[in-house]
């Protein structure tokens, strides 16, 4: 028995050094990059990872390819092949084949699928039979049988078969239609099925040249047109002409890079820090057809700022300098600013971002090309003259599924991967959205609502919302028309019951009743003049009853802020601060008031300071009497409907304007034009005080914190 327990402790002793030697690797194991997405308020949402580094391809590792199971050894020597040098371009063909456009070496480098040395390109007996080799190529693309490599320094483009036969070379294109001057410098190329040639040049701002395999020249694709700023258009009017040479000029923004999908559509990218619109998806006459259908359009990273903080080092919007196409219709730009990959659905949907600079396996120092192998993902850092692979993970695996199904159509199959890929990572807004197209689909609205609400998408709500308002309401068509009856009823009684009070109410009285005097407010906003003049001289209201109003209507405000619908208040009263609520009335009330009984007291104005409080919270009740509603209403309307309630609400607050108007004029027995200039004058003056109580506050924070200093010194000295 001893013996046992002995081994037992002996056991649970190694298993706990093994626990203790395990958890370190694992964490060291760890990628050193976040991958994440963002929400719909463009807040960053960590995700599982989707690529992981796998390995590398440097120049000692195609040294080491070059052995005796490697056909190319046979070609080529260490010496021979010496070291890759600023590599601009890496392409991948439908064999998995990496080409490699090796600028500083002239050359371009292709490898097998399995990373080893296969060809080298370098050197040529070109078409007129002299001996000729490429200079600085920047860009290479492969189709199934011919290699197209954009030889940048000698402008133009040279084409090789698979076994890096010469085939032919595409010159520098003539037409009238190329401005005069013009530098043709190709810095990458795509082909699409027909054999028309797509050239990007470097230093080409008329769009992409498009030109026949016979050189001939079909015309510009997809000019970037810049928007000349308004005020300096109309500056140049009053402008010299000498003025005008010297002012910057408003030019067409030049693509950098470029790719083509199998039906011959062109994705292209440029670099300007100042747009929006980094990628294109080109169709042939040269139109935009890329969908911007996500949160946020599909520019690189999302949250960027002006300047450096602890939280964000890299400032100003991303630099995009390539795009390829994945799987499943998906596609991914780079960000050479940040060292980031951002990928894409067809729809424009952000699925993940991740990448960083740095020097660990895995970061890149400056990212500059990239393209897709199978389920592999390769970046070319040109700082380091390496290309780093990324293996998918099995989260990966299931994202691009989950993508895939909704392309072929199987939503019920993307249900399932999405569902996968929530217990993994419930931060991914685009499952709950994906799920509740499914659904929608289905005809489940509301499981559909609830997954679109997860992800506070009000849209897609909406139409669901649509959907199945309108099969409840054909289905309890008499309980509509119940609600309708009641409704009615309830406000003619409750109009027939003011009219009662307020008549009894004729009857001079030196003590009135509180709900006597809010009722006269429904007198005084369809009657200002009469309603105004009693409310001063009739004792029909006080400060009491205005009070009460004043209460309603911040009520109002409240109920307005938790209380609307979920399209008109995405977060339905989560964090409202009930302070700043009742604030937001409450003292522009008070400003108003005494601004306007402080003037009028100067301009021989009639009114107290009592009427004027009096005047202002009576003409409130039109948002009581409007808003509320309104507010109860949002939670059954859709978003087409919206306008509807907006209208009201703009009504009850320029009835409440011109109820104020009025007031001031009764109260304080002015003309209407001396009445419309006491008007301006109060506006201008809550604006002086505000500002003198800006300035204060200011002041005072200022003050406090000099003292606060000076203790904390005192106190860090005689410690």
């Amino acid at each position: 028995m001893k013996r046992i327990l002995t081994k037992s402790l002996l056991f649970c002793v190694c298993f706990l050094l093994i626990g203790a030697f395990t958890l370190p690797l694992t964490a060291n194991a760890s990628v050193p990059y976040t991958t994440y997405t963002y929400d719909i308020d463009a807040q960053m949402q960590e995700s599982p990872d989707v690529y992981v580094p796998y390995k590398q391809i440097t120049t000692a590792s195609l040294l080491a390819s070059l052995n005796e199971s490697n056909p190319a050894s046979a070609k080529y020597s260490a010496e021979d092949f010496g070291a890759l040098a600023t590599p601009k371009d890496v392409f991948v063909d439908d064999l998995n084949y990496v080409y490699i456009a090796d600028t500083g070496n002239s050359r371009i480098v292709i490898l097998d699928e399995q990373y080893r040395l296969h060809l080298i390109i370098k050197e040529f007996v070109n078409d007129q039979g002299v001996p000729d080799t490429l200079a600085s190529p920047e860009g290479v693309f492969a189709t199934d049988t011919e290699i197209y490599v954009a030889d940048t320094e000698k402008s133009r483009i040279v084409i090789f078969d698979k076994l890096g036969n010469f085939r032919d070379i595409v010159h520098e294109p003539v037409s009238e239609v190329m401005p005069e001057n013009s530098v043709y410098k190709p810095s990458a190329v795509a082909v699409d099925s027909a054999g028309r040639i797509y050239v990007v040049g470097k230093a080409t701002n008329y769009g992409i040249i498009s030109l026949n395999r016979d050189g001939s020249f079909n015309g510009f694709v997809g000019a970037i047109t810049q928007q000349a700023n308004a005020w300096d258009m109309f500056w140049r009017n009053f402008q010299t002409q000498a003025q005008i040479d010297a002012s910057e000029s408003v030019v067409s923004i030049e693509y950098n890079n470029i790719t083509i999908d199998a039906d011959g559509f062109v994705y292209a990218t440029q670099s300007a820090d100042t747009t929006q619109v980094p990628i294109k998806k080109l169709n042939p006459k040269g139109s935009d057809v890329l969908n911007r259908n996500g949160f946020h359009p599909p520019s690189g990273e999302v949250t960027v700022t002006s300047t450096n903080s602890t939280d964000y080092t890299v400032t100003g919007n991303s630099t995009i300098v390539d795009v390829a196409l994945g799987e499943a219709n998906t596609w991914s730009i780079i960000d050479q600013k940040r060292s980031r990959v951002f990928t894409y659905d067809s729809n424009g949907n952000l699925l993940f971002a991740f990448g960083d600079m740095g020097d660990q396996f895995g970061n890149i120092q400056r990212l500059t090309a990239m393209d897709y192998q199978g389920s592999y993902m390769l970046l070319l850092d040109e700082s380091t003259n390496s290309i780093t692979i990324y293996k998918r993970t099995e989260y990966g695996d299931m994202l691009i599924s989950a993508v895939q199904s909704i392309e072929d159509g199987d939503y019920a199959a993307s249900v399932d991967y999405y569902m996968g890929i929530l217990q993994r990572n419930n931060n991914f807004d685009q499952a709950y959205i994906a799920i509740g197209d499914a659904k929608y689909r289905e005809g489940d609205y509301v499981t559909a609502m609830q997954y679109y609400k997860y992800a506070y998408d009000q849209e897609s709500y909406s139409e669901a919302y649509q959907h199945y308002r309108k099969d409840w309401m054909e289905a309890n068509l008499w309980i509509l028309a119940l609600i309708i009856v009641v409704v009615l009823v309830a406000v003619l009684m409750f109009a027939k019951w003011v009219n009662k009070v307020n008549a009894a109410g004729l009857k001079y009285s030196e003590k009135r009743k509180w709900y006597e005097e809010v009722c006269y407010g429904f007198h005084v906003i369809v009657h200002p003049f009469d309603g105004f003049w009693d409310l001063k001289h009739e004792k029909r209201g006080s400060v009491r009853g205005a009070t009460i109003i004043l209460l309603l209507t911040v009520f109002t405000f409240v109920y307005q802020s938790v209380g609307r619908g979920f399209l008109y208040n995405k977060y339905e009263g989560t964090g409202v601060n009930y302070v700043i609520q009742i604030s937001s009335i409450v003292l522009p009330v008070i400003l108003l008031t005494v601004s306007n009984w402080c003037l009028t007291t100067l301009f021989d104005g009639e009114g107290s300071l009592a009427d004027v409080y009096i005047a202002t919270c009576y003409s409130l009740l039109p948002v009581v009497m409007l808003v509320l509603p309104t507010v109860m209403v949002s939670n059954f309307v859709t978003l087409s409907e919206q306008g509807i309630l907006t209208m009201i609400e703009t009504i009850a607050w320029g009835w409440t304007a011109l109820l104020w108007f009025f007031g001031m004029m009764v109260i304080h027995d002015y003309g209407l034009f001396k009445n419309i200039i006491i008007t301006i004058a109060t506006i201008v003056f809550m604006m002086f005080v505000m500002f003198v109580a800006v300035l204060f506050t200011s002041l005072l924070g200022r003050v406090f914190t000099f003292f606060y200093n000076i203790y904390a010194e005192l106190s860090y000295r005689w410690s």
